[in-house]
């Protein structure tokens, strides 16, 4: 896995299956920066998980973006 070149997902992409393989890569790129620790998996992806959710929340909804403010 480490030598395929990362995908580029869609944030906005909702299909379960893409949001589980962009949770999966990403927790895998961090048990790897971490030296690669034994028995964490759940905490990993919970890491992961988390981190995606936060990206996938802008500061504005849709109607408030820059673009779309009077």
């Amino acid at each position: 896995m480490a030598d395929q070149p990362n995908q580029h997902y869609d944030k906005n992409d909702k299909n379960p299956a893409h949001i589980e393989d962009r949770i999966r890569e990403l927790a895998y790129s961090m048990w790897e920066q971490d030296g690669r620790p034994e028995g964490r998996a759940e905490l990993y992806w919970g890491r992961a998980k988390a981190q995606l959710e936060a990206e996938g929340k802008s500061a504005y909804p849709p109607s408030q973006s820059r673009a779309n403010r009077d």
